[in-house]
This record gives structure tokens, sequence and C-alpha cells, in this order.
């Protein structure tokens, strides 16, 4: 039994998505209160978004570890760990996004499951190494 371990930088979307927006949402409550001209205020605000975008990206980043072996895909978070029968997915797709990536397992009867993949302020993942050993195993892997 061969069992190939990749690592892919994943996001724990909603946390992204609460933080991302509570700290834009404290940015334009912040720049209100300061007596400055509009315009002022709105650059302030664009220039405080890379910031919180950083920020964001930092706080939900959660790695995790994709194992490969001849009859299941695990994949494992820190405190979680999701095991799929290769014979049970149906197909697996890959969604390009602002950022990353949204994996969508689909399978033969049950309902898909997605993990986000983040490409911003992170270093290199295994992705394409993935990529190649699912369709050595025989997985149908659509990247769109």
């Amino acid at each position: 039994m061969i069992e190939q371990v990749f690592q892919i930088n994943t996001l724990h979307r909603g946390r992204y998505m609460l933080s991302f927006f509570s700290l834009l949402i404290l940015a334009g409550i912040i720049s209100s209160q300061v007596p400055v001209s509009e315009i002022s205020k709105i650059i302030f605000i664009l220039f405080t978004i890379p910031i919180i975008l950083y920020l964001s990206v930092r706080w939900s980043k959660r790695t995790s570890n994709w194992t490969l072996t001849d009859e299941e895909l695990i994949v494992k978070f820190d405190n979680k760990t999701d095991i799929f029968k290769i014979n049970e997915i149906d197909h697996i797709k890959s969604l390009t996004r602002s950022g990353g990536n949204l994996f969508v397992i689909h399978f033969n009867k049950k309902s898909p499951k997605r993990y986000w993949r983040n490409k911003l302020f992170s270093s290199d993942d295994d992705n394409l190494d993935l990529h190649h050993a699912l369709t050595a195993h025989a997985v149908e892997y659509y990247k769109m």
C-alpha cells in the first residue's frame, strides 16, 4: 500500500469572511469618527484593505495534510480528520477563486464536500502533486 502525503494551505472560510467584514466595518466606523474630508476617509479605507486582507488570512489559515492511499483520501487538520473512500468519490473539481481554489469533492451517493485552498500570503504547497496523484489513482480531477 503506497501512502502519499501532500500539504495544502487551506482557510477556514467562515472565519475568514467574518474577520474580513468585521475589520472592514470597524475601519469604516473609525474613519467616520475622524474629522477630516470625505476623500481622506476613502483613501484611508483603501489603504487599510490590504492590511485587513492580510490579518483575515492569517487568522483563518489552517494547514491541512492530504494523505492518499490506494483506498482512501484522508484530509487532516489540527482538530479534525475527514476520511473518504476512493471508490465513493465520483470526481473532484478545483475551481479557481480569488486568492486560491475551491476543492469540491463529489461523491456517488453523498453531498459534496468543500475545502478552500489559500494562495495569499503563504508559501507554495503540494497542489500540483496532489492533482497528479489523484489522476494516477483514477480519480477524475477537473480544473476549472
